[in-house]
């Protein structure tokens, strides 16, 4: 495909390669993470838990760390707070009760929120005008890969390792990540700002909730996103209690909603230079809403072709919101950005994560109705966002894209 050109470039390359790494080691620790957890407490609402402290940090001193990510050094950012996390996750093996589990666990995902807006930022400047946005098609189409592949690496890991020993992969995943990024050219700071941080944070969560395509995506984002919260926690007990599966098999699953994601990813990449992005968001709404099917207890096949639907809805609102924040915001605007709509998300699945795990408890619903839920509610809160307007604002925005992209296409003869 002729976007994948872009990584002719060597810097756009090393941001490639570091994802790749770093996304992958994720996995593993997700993944055994959430075993870890359930062979300590054996309940569906500590991995819940577990994976909402995950999301914490992304709506406390998340939209604090955008603002950090447009003062500072974005390759610095980046590099250190890679090495910091190798560091807190190596240390999780030589835990032995689950709090211990839980601080580290916390400790590590709070140094998400300064990464990820400093490297989304960083993109923009190793890829500037217009190869900007074939530079994002490319590395979160092939960030998605990691969707199929990372899951199936991290059940691997956890049934070669065990959950515990599964922690040292993706702590090496980051050192390597860290010295990939250090190749890159050092461009400095953003331009300097005496602007108190308050303000700066105001001005970033104004800059997305005046543009209406951009306030649709975050909404509609966090929507499906309280579902699939729900979803990630009652899978593992699901696998484990209903199906009486390997806690690799989690993983396994997961890889099968990545798969959904890979392939929606090459077909929006593919046609979105003359076709509108809309109807791969509002298809998104529908992918959540496959797990309805779990109220039948499907078997660990039956599983597979629901995540492999179920995958169509990251890639169905991510890739097209991410690209509209670098088409729609300013380079000293994008860090705030990304950084408001990854709290907003991370928001949701926290909350998804709790509230519908402890519904899925046994004595309660149980893991089958419980993921039902919460493929029903994420679609449904996908498609109140869509139906209240957010579906006409993407595509008035979609419109005037693909106007302006015909409009400096040169002519043809």
């Amino acid at each position: 495909m002729a976007i994948f050109g872009v990584l002719r470039d060597p810097e756009v390359r090393v941001i490639w390669l570091a994802d790749w790494i770093s996304d992958g080691g994720n996995f593993v620790t997700f993944i055994a993470l959430a075993v870890y957890v359930n062979n300590l407490t054996g309940s569906a609402t500590a991995v819940g838990l577990a994976l909402a402290l995950h999301s914490i940090p992304w709506f406390t001193i998340g939209p604090f760390a955008g603002v950090l990510a447009d003062r500072m050094d974005r390759r610095r950012v980046m590099i250190a707070t890679n090495l910091v996390r190798a560091a807190v996750v190596g240390s999780l093996p030589f835990t032995h009760h689950v709090w211990q589990a839980y601080v580290l666990s916390l400790a590590s995902a709070s140094l998400d929120p300064v990464f990820q807006p400093a490297r989304s930022a960083l993109l923009a400047q190793v890829a500037p005008g217009d190869r900007l946005v074939p530079a994002l098609a490319v590395t979160e189409t092939t960030h998605q890969v990691l969707h199929t592949v990372g899951p199936a690496l991290g059940g691997l890991a956890v049934f070669a390792f065990g959950a515990r020993r599964a922690f040292f992969v993706d702590a090496a995943s980051f050192v390597v990540a860290a010295s990939f990024v250090a190749t890159i050219r050092p461009r400095g700071r953003p331009k300097a700002t005496a602007t108190p941080a308050l303000a700066d944070l105001r001005e970033g969560l104004a800059a997305v909730a005046r543009t209406p395509a951009m306030r649709s995506y975050a909404l509609l984002n966090a929507g499906l996103a309280f579902g699939y919260g729900g979803i990630l926690a009652l899978l593992v007990v699901y696998v484990r209690d209903v199906i009486h599966g390997p806690g690799g098999e989690y993983g396994l699953v997961l890889s099968a909603a990545g798969l959904g994601t890979v392939v929606t990813s090459l077909a929006i990449a593919a046609r979105d230079a003359r076709h509108a992005r809309t109807p791969w968001v509002l298809a998104s709404a529908a992918g959540v809403g496959a797990f309805v099917l779990a109220w039948a207890r499907p078997s660990f096949a039956g599983l597979l072709p629901i995540a492999f639907v179920a995958g169509l809805a990251d890639a169905g609102v991510g890739i097209p919101m991410t690209a509209s924040i670098a088409e729609t915001m300013s380079d000293d605007l994008r860090g705030r950005a990304y950084s408001v709509t990854n709290s907003m998300w991370h928001l949701a699945t926290a909350a998804g994560s709790v509230a519908l795990a402890w519904l899925g408890e046994p004595k309660r619903l149980g893991p089958a109705r419980g993921l039902a839920l919460s493929g029903g509610i994420g679609s449904a809160l996908g498609a109140t966002v869509l139906l209240g307007g957010g579906g006409w604002a993407i595509a008035r925005y979609e419109r005037t894209r693909l106007a302006s992209s015909a409009r400096s296409d040169p002519p043809t003869h």
